[in-house]
């Protein structure tokens, strides 16, 4: 299998180990090479050192809302509530619409909530079935067996963040997707 074959690539690490961080510098070389990166990273907010709670960025327009943060009590996802206005900018930014032109799309985080069929799972199964991009699930470590077999007839590459070559991977499955589309549309 040649990496333009890969259409999904799990972008794996423990819990707060930096994933979303990670996810950030591969838009950023993506982006440095021309690639179209669309979707969403969820960068976690702090107020005065402790984890307030988690953002959605939209990758292509930059906008910007809250969307989990610490109730201090149990919500949807353990402590934190996940908030409306959040979880719509994050399916507006993997919406077809807002993907279609992607190179690569970055779903940030694919976890508890999308494995029992909320969070981003509509958008992403959607994604999984129509875009012809390279699909980046942001997945912690000990659900990625999990996410690999829920889309198992896609091809599909784990990437761990503490690899300091994952980035360079998945730069390289980029160019080769570019390079396998190049020598297509030469011989038509």
């Amino acid at each position: 299998m040649t990496f333009e074959d890969r259409k999904l690539v799990l972008w794996t690490g423990k819990k707060h180990s930096g994933k979303t961080t990670a996810a950030v510098r591969l838009v950023r070389s993506a982006r440095s090479k021309g690639y179209i990166v669309g979707g969403l990273v969820s960068p976690a907010v702090y107020r005065d050192g402790a984890l307030l709670g988690f953002d959605a960025v939209d990758l292509r327009s930059g906008q910007r809302a809250a969307l989990a943060r610490d109730n201090g009590s149990g919500g949807t996802a353990g402590r934190f509530e996940f908030l409306a206005e959040g979880l719509r900018l994050g399916n507006a930014s993997l919406s077809p619409s807002a993907t279609a032109s992607a190179d690569l799309i970055v779903v940030d985080e694919f976890g508890p909530l999308e494995l029992n069929r909320q969070g981003w799972r509509r958008s992403v199964d959607l994604l999984v079935q129509s875009s012809e991009a390279i699909i980046l699930l942001v997945v912690r470590e000990e659900l990625a067996e999990e996410v690999e077999h829920l889309y198992g007839d896609v091809e599909s590459i784990w990437l761990c963040v503490a690899d300091p070559e994952a980035v360079r991977t998945a730069i390289s499955i980029l160019e080769g997707r570019r390079e396998h589309a190049r020598r297509h549309n030469a011989t038509t």
